[in-house]
């Protein structure tokens, strides 16, 4: 069967096209992207919003609701030097209003007469070293991606208290604080911060100096608050 002459014409360009194409690209050289560096590897992507250099300072609620007798809301404020991204110095101011829980009510009820030698939480002051290794970002509802880091902290406590019972003797208390949270960053310069942190107080009470004196007592509060930065560098 013989082609028409534009048919001809299409089959002979065709050809043609391929016979170049074909060795092109086998011949097409790869592309050099130079070396990659071990410092290229070791993040997916530079951090966004930046702490070294720059003072927090802010204010937070909580509640200390892990005590044997009472239960404590809390308010107060608290301010950290950031001196690398990773490591920085912390300093918390709060003051507290226990309230009776469950237990004591049952306690004092009728039923048992008895009143527990509780004391009432008042004003607790903390000094603390913060190690932030952990820098992430996650999608809220797949619209929004927020970033936020992971710290542990670590330092001195004291706590001032006030007996529950009629004599209302009061007990400064020194101790340790061990911690973590997370700061949610808003944006550049302010953050929203959660946090736990268990205050290890060892107490000291005058009324029962002649059977126990010293008393080990754990203050774990949980707190939300909000975060300025300054400018940076």
């Amino acid at each position: 069967m013989r082609l028409a002459p534009t048919h001809s014409a299409a089959a002979a360009i065709a050809v043609a096209v391929l016979g170049v194409s074909v060795p092109a690209a086998a011949q097409e050289a790869p592309v050099d992207v130079g070396v990659i560096k071990r410092s290229d590897k070791s993040v997916v992507q530079k951090l966004l919003y930046s702490r070294e250099g720059r003072i927090e300072f802010g204010g937070h609620l909580g509640w200390m609701p892990f005590d044997s007798y009472t239960t404590t809301p809390i308010a107060g404020a608290h301010g950290a030097k950031h001196f690398s991204e990773e490591w920085g110095a912390g300093v918390s101011i709060h003051g507290g209003y226990s309230l009776k829980n469950f237990t004591y009510r049952q306690l004092e009820s009728d039923a048992y007469g008895i009143q527990p030698d509780a004391y009432k939480h008042l004003l607790g002051v903390s000094a603390d070293a913060q190690w932030s290794p952990i820098y992430a970002k996650f999608s809220w509802r797949g619209k929004k991606v927020l970033h936020h880091d992971i710290y542990g902290l670590a330092g001195g406590t004291i706590a001032i208290e006030q007996a529950m019972m009629p004599d209302g003797t009061t007990a400064t208390s020194p101790g340790f604080s061990l911690g973590m949270g997370m700061r949610i960053y808003m944006d550049k310069d302010s953050f929203i911060k959660v946090q736990i942190r268990d205050d290890v107080l060892i107490q000291k009470r005058v009324k029962t100096a002649d059977t126990q004196g010293t008393f080990l007592k754990q203050n774990v509060g949980l707190t939300v608050g909000y975060s300025r930065l300054t400018k940076g560098k």
